[in-house]
């Protein structure tokens, strides 16, 4: 876990200073286009592409054992291709027949969208599948150097020709290809069992069938997820405009990114685990394997929600630059819609190890059109607030029922006792922001913001070695001595 906890470190600061620079170069303009366009990105990816990479990482051990894992990623590949023609043709169409007026022009949306889809995906296929079989150390690599080599490639690109929302996205969709054809000629060659010359697999009826049986239910699942965490941009765009728009998202994107950057350093460690131990079909097992899943990482999602909470002032001080200073209060939005939909993928688990995938439907759909509704009515009445309060409010009922349709079908229980100490622990992290902020003074200056976060941070990190310190010993990475009363 210290090796990929490093890289995730490394790639989390990355991620950051991508932020930072990025609200420097560009306006809060920008950043808006920047937005609708990711999401636009994201709908396609998150409805054609995501259900079918799920459905890969479910069967990859299998196919690796009989040698057929290159063969199947054949057919990924053009499925790929497919998917990129046929999200160009629906974009044109849409703007031609003048359903969607998009605020960048139609050739460099249509270049941005099918260029992610078909590229971008590459790298983030077969770098998390190096992690799949264990090779960790070229997984942590290769996604540090991509997160790398996109930024730096954006940058040069603003600052050579024009600090344009299209130059800095297209530096980073350059980069990800890089690093991503690398990954892959790594990934085939590391495969375990590449060459035992098994013959290419024939797709039956019955292949496709399981196929569609797991993938439809979650492309309507994560497809009613994209409306209630990204299709509120489109009805900002057009109701309060790009400006509002690119300062909300950035407000919202530190606390997205840094629970993100967290889940995916904890996910990168225990998902592959959890999906061998669901590759059984002994119930108890499936539901062991989400049980301990859920008590590794829950509680210390939690916890860092509540650190960004607590330095809410100091993060949006050092993340963004000077023309975003009215983000920070869309960080606390951030950080509680954010808690609330990773808790959401969490207990989404516990459908793909039972392959009833269906399970997802129903919480999606409650949650998009609550978002829908909500931020349509308020936003006029509310401003941004009205957004914010309108995704909290859709990721909680996508939440709640997503526990509750689940339980049903596995027995899941949640680590209270977990819970708990890190509730304890986000209380004193409150605390100590708001004594230093007093005692300090709040002059609003880096230092102080600095200092702030450098406190806070140190104690935040102390706890959450603290809530890991049992996986840590059972790991073997900490010496432990069983007979120490």
């Amino acid at each position: 876990m210290l090796l990929i906890s490093i890289g995730r470190l490394a790639q989390f600061v990355l991620l950051l200073l991508t932020l930072r620079v990025a609200t420097s170069l560009l306006s809060p303009f920008e950043m808006g286009k920047i937005s609708i366009v990711t999401a636009t990105v994201a709908f396609f990816a998150l409805l054609l592409l995501n259900p079918v990479g799920m459905f890969m990482n479910r069967r990859m051990h299998a196919w690796d054992a009989r040698g057929q894992v290159k063969q199947y990623f054949a057919y990924f590949w053009k499925y790929l291709v497919a998917v990129s023609i046929s999200a160009g043709l629906i974009l044109a169409g849409l703007v031609w027949w003048g359903i969607w007026t998009p605020s960048i022009g139609i050739d460099w949306l249509l270049a941005l969208v099918c260029g992610n889809l078909l590229f971008a995906t590459v790298g983030q296929v077969v770098i998390p599948g190096l992690n799949m079989f264990g090779h960790r150390g070229w997984f942590t690599v290769l996604t540090v150097v991509m997160a790398a080599m996109s930024l730096i490639f954006a940058v040069a690109l603003t600052v050579t020709i024009s600090a344009r929302a299209e130059y800095w996205l297209s530096g980073l969709l350059i980069g990800q290809l890089i690093v991503g054809l690398i990954g892959m000629k790594i990934f085939f060659g590391k495969l375990h069992h590449a060459d035992i010359g098994c013959p290419p697999p024939q797709l039956s009826h019955l292949h496709l069938k399981h196929l569609m049986r797991f993938v439809w239910p979650v492309a309507l699942a994560v497809g009613l997820g994209w409306i209630q965490s990204q299709g509120y941009r489109y009805i900002m765009e057009s109701r309060i405009g790009l400006v509002e728009l690119g300062l909300f998202v950035a407000g919202f994107g530190i606390s997205s990114g840094l629970i993100a950057g967290f889940e995916s350093m904890f996910s990168a460690y225990f998902q592959p685990k959890f999906y061998r131990r669901v590759s059984k079909d002994s119930l108890s097992e499936q539901s062991q394997a989400w049980i301990e899943y859920a008590q590794n990482i829950l509680p210390a999602l939690f916890l860092t929600s509540v650190f960004i909470m607590a330095t809410a002032p100091e993060l949006t001080k050092l993340l963004l630059g000077s023309n975003f200073k009215q983000s920070s209060e869309f960080v606390i939005w951030g950080a509680f819609a954010e808690l609330a939909r990773v808790s959401t993928v969490v207990y989404g688990l516990a459908a793909q190890a039972r392959m009833n995938t269906k399970l997802l439907l129903l919480p999606n759909f409650l949650s998009a059109v609550t978002a829908v509704l909500l931020v349509w009515f308020l936003t006029p009445l509310y401003g941004s607030d009205g957004v914010g309060f309108s995704l909290v409010s859709s990721a909680l009922i996508a939440l709640l029922a997503t526990a509750y349709v689940n339980k049903k079908y596995l027995a899941i229980t949640l680590p209270l006792n977990h819970f708990w100490k890190s509730a304890v622990m986000g209380g004193g992290l409150l605390l100590l922001a708001t004594v230093l902020r007093l005692s300090m003074g709040n002059d609003g200056s880096y230092f102080m913001a600095i200092a702030m976060l450098f406190m806070v941070g140190s104690v935040f990190m102390l706890f959450q070695f603290v809530m890991l310190l049992p996986v840590l010993k059972a790991e073997a990475i900490i010496p432990h001595n069983p007979d120490k009363n």
